[in-house]
């Protein structure tokens, strides 16, 4: 049975993908919309995998490959999808690296080793898994070697959240976010945090490499104490993820149908924004209107993540991930 409260916390996430993304392409000077981005980038991917980490446990446990192959497939998919857009818009063919990710796909190959190797870690204990995981992710930043293959720096860096939200019982999540008293401080805390995103924007600005994950300390000057730096960053990603949780309601609407879908958003958001921008000359137009109209970027982007919603992508990904095949399993066993 689907808890429709973790379908509508998804759809949320992948609209703050989407809408980073939006503006990442735009490169526009608007203070509005840095304070989004430092805003959603403290803990947007974070809280994917954390909520990934939290319904992983029946894969993992049981070993279920059948499951965790599928990201893989969907981070090639992108890649090549990403790469026939990129080709055909700019008229020349862009170099392909098959297992070197610093672009969107990362993530669904992220999400694939964090399935594999806890698996490979199931037999250790799980406490001990999750320290070393942390002091591993603390100290990764230090490696100026760690790059984008096989998402290496992000890998290390992100894991600590998959891993704890493996480690959890979502049952205890659910019981202690629901508690009025933790709705209410989360929402006061989210606001401080949004607060602070515009106030400080601009020193605030300087740590967006290091919130993204993929740079080393040397590269972003934080020598000697970047592992520190991220070991504060774990904990208080960690409680925006809590607050975030609590604070999003359990309604059932077309949201939580959204959010069953979050996977085609992920897989088609960025090329499509891409022919937007550079076919279209969405870029040239949105550019000339945001410094003084960049509140209305969140609503496109709102309306590129609903419209990739809609069930007429669904077949094709329900196919791509083999969707139908694990339901007709799961109806067997049942």
């Amino acid at each position: 049975m689907r808890l429709v409260k973790w379908d509508n916390i998804k759809f949320f996430l992948m609209y703050c993908v989407v809408l980073g993304h939006f503006n990442n392409i735009l490169k526009c000077d608007s203070g509005f919309l840095d304070g989004l981005q430092i805003f959603m980038y403290a803990f947007h991917m974070p809280a994917f995998l954390f909520v990934s980490g939290l319904f992983s446990k029946s894969t993992v446990d049981r070993r279920r490959y059948g499951r965790m192959i599928p990201y893989l497939v969907l981070f090639l998919f992108m890649k090549t999808f990403r790469f026939l857009v990129y080709s055909l818009v700019d008229g020349k063919a862009r170099g392909f690296n098959l297992f070197t990710e610093g672009g969107v796909p990362w993530f669904a190959l992220t999400l694939f080793l964090c399935y594999l190797v806890t698996v490979l870690l199931g037999s250790l204990p799980r406490r001990y898994t999750l320290i070393v995981a942390v002091c591993l992710g603390m100290m990764a930043g230090y490696d100026r070697n760690l790059n984008d293959f096989l998402t290496g720096m992000r890998f290390f860096t992100f894991y600590p959240f998959f891993l704890l939200g493996y480690c959890i019982p979502v049952e205890k999540v659910t019981a202690w976010t629901e508690k009025t008293a933790v709705k209410a401080a989360s929402a006061v805390v989210l606001a401080g945090w949004l607060i602070c995103s515009f106030l400080y924007r601009e020193q605030l600005w300087g740590f967006m490499g290091f919130l993204k994950g993929k740079l080393s300390y040397h590269e972003m000057g934080m020598l000697p104490y970047g592992g520190l730096y991220r070991g504060i960053y774990y904990v208080f990603a960690f409680i925006l993820i809590l607050c975030v949780i609590a604070v999003v309601p359990s309604v059932k609407s077309s949201v939580a149908v959204w959010g069953r879908r979050t996977v085609q958003v992920f897989a088609l958001h960025f090329p499509i924004l891409y022919i937007l921008m550079h076919v279209f000359g969405m870029k040239e137009h949105l550019a000339a209107l945001t410094p003084k109209y960049g509140v209305l970027v969140p609503f496109l982007a709102l309306a590129l993540t609903i419209v990739l919603s809609l069930g007429i992508w669904q077949p094709f990904f329900d196919w791509l991930m083999c969707t139908k095949k694990k339901q007709v399993k799961e109806e067997r066993i049942q």
